[in-house]
């Protein structure tokens, strides 16, 4: 039985329907059963809880013997993450699957990376076997500037020229999937991506690409994106937090790298972004 954590989120679903697709057994906890409704009705068992509540953590693992970790950005997510990692080497976990992210470098300030350092670190000293796993920038993170890209004609961001190798969320589910399901990946740790490396003026041309105008880039100042965006996040923390990590990414501190990991592990090419955008545009 595999516990997965984060069902109800786009790479937690992705990661639920790609298991599924195997044949896998997989109980899932959340917060609220009746977001998850659809995957209990294809054969989910649904446990109710967080991980931040030891107790609900403690059932949700019990009979399981493997286990996904996928959360999102928070202020307390390196005390969740930990405390997770932690009740999973207590009650037994033989694989453990944390997704992070390959902006988690040493030397970073940002502390989002940071959260994430710290939980791999605790993941390997564990004792459990384990896998980490590190896709490149989500393309869904970047899907919901395609109504300015279509109204206005460009798209604001504060990354310079940074770069990215945007990956697909339902291709992170593949890889999860693949790496739970065959042998060979305990001790691991993948960095892996979509099929091109993008500058932000590129990103702009797929955009136009598909909606058939003419889409630039703009590279907007850093302050003004933080205020911004600072109405979509329920703290400054977290707003402070996204802000700090693309500063990262516009100044070259953790820059977008293409490698061919996914096609060697799931035996298929990843989705190119062009083609995510003719798909959700």
């Amino acid at each position: 039985m595999i516990l997965l954590n984060g069902i109800t989120g786009k790479s937690g679903g992705a990661t639920a329907n790609a298991l599924l697709e195997k044949g896998a057994k997989l109980r899932a906890l959340v917060r609220d059963p009746s977001k998850a409704a659809d995957y209990a009705s294809k054969g989910v068992e649904i446990v109710q809880g967080d991980l931040g509540d030891p107790a609900s953590v403690d059932a949700a693992l019990r009979g399981c013997d493997k286990a996904v970790l996928i959360l999102p950005n928070s202020k307390e997510q390196e005390e969740l993450e930990i405390a997770f990692i932690n009740a999973a080497a207590k009650s037994g976990i033989k694989h453990f699957v944390k997704l992070s992210s390959p902006e988690a470098v040493r030397g970073t300030t940002s502390p989002i990376p940071l959260a994430h350092i710290a939980a791999e670190d605790a993941l390997m000293e564990s004792g459990m076997g384990w896998t980490i796993v590190r896709p490149n920038f989500f393309m869904q993170n970047v899907i919901g500037y395609g109504a300015a890209a279509k109204e206005t004609g460009k798209i604001s961001l504060p990354m310079g020229k940074g770069t990215a190798a945007l990956t697909d969320s339902n291709d992170v589910g593949a890889f999860i999937a693949e790496v739970l399901t065959t042998d060979g990946h305990l001790s691991k740790s993948y960095d892996f991506s979509g099929p091109e490396l993008l500058n932000f003026d590129q990103i702009a041309q797929c955009f136009g690409e598909v909606l058939g105008r003419d889409v630039v880039y703009e590279d907007c100042d850093p302050g003004e994106y933080k205020k911004a965006i600072s109405q979509f996040f329920r703290s400054d923390w977290h707003s402070d937090a996204v802000a700090r990590l693309f500063a990262e990414i516009a100044d070259g501190t953790t820059p977008g790298e293409v490698n061919d990991t996914f096609q060697k592990v799931v035996g298929r090419e990843p989705m190119s972004f062009t083609e995510f955008l003719r798909q959700h545009l």
